[in-house]
């Protein structure tokens, strides 16, 4: 009998406080995982960042923080919008990464190569030399901006963790990733907020029920 009951309360879900600290994990997780690998690669970001937001939902929320009481519907919707958001957040997260730590300068168009993509697709990447004397390549395929040997503006990593962007600091859509990013945090706390008061007015009004005599 211990041991039913003990199941049974497992399958209920979290309490009030351990599921405030799990949605503080889910959102600190999907925060990290839709900015750090969109600064690498937009294209990794995006596909990285809704699997992490589908494993978040599938085992974190659904199974051990809900556990067997439903979701709200609302709930679901939010928790979506707000993951969206922060995907889209990451578009511009190298704009917002070099805008904190970047410097700006004057590189060199040092050559175009030719890549071949996962899919057998040829394409142009153009690799540059920045004021620091290490030659990166643009994180956009095409064409160089300029014949070899020009010199064009770019923002740059010192220390390479990001490839350069062409143009000024002022060009930057750092924005763009602050907005997103910061809409969707604020979605997903709201949900969690209200998730998390909706277990304890519960309890509240059975509480407040007053008990049938037989």
């Amino acid at each position: 009998m211990g041991g039913g009951k003990k199941q049974a309360a497992a399958r209920r879900g979290l309490g009030p406080r351990a599921m405030a600290v799990a949605w503080t994990v889910i959102i600190a997780v999907a925060v990290v995982s839709t900015l750090v690998p969109a600064m690498l690669d937009f294209g990794l970001g995006i596909v990285f960042g809704f699997i992490v937001l589908i494993t978040l939902y599938a085992w974190i929320l659904r199974r051990i923080v809900f556990g067997s009481r439903a979701i709200p519907r609302w709930a679901k919707v939010t928790y979506w919008v707000g993951g969206a958001l922060l995907v889209v957040g990451g578009v511009h997260a190298p704009d917002a990464f070099l805008a904190l730590t970047g410097e700006q300068g004057t590189a060199t168009v040092a050559y175009a190569s030719t890549e071949t993509g996962a899919h057998g697709t040829k394409y142009k990447q153009c690799w540059v030399d920045l004021p620091n004397g290490n030659d990166e390549q643009l994180p956009k395929t095409g064409a160089c901006p300029g014949p070899r040997g020009a010199h064009v503006t770019v923002v740059y990593s010192p220390g390479g963790v990001i490839g350069p962007i062409l143009g000024t600091r002022s060009e930057l859509m750092w924005w763009w990733a602050a907005g997103f990013q910061l809409a969707g945090i604020g979605l997903l706390t709201t949900t969690a907020v209200l998730t998390v008061r909706d277990p304890v007015l519960e309890r509240r009004l059975l509480a407040r029920r007053p008990r049938r005599t037989r």
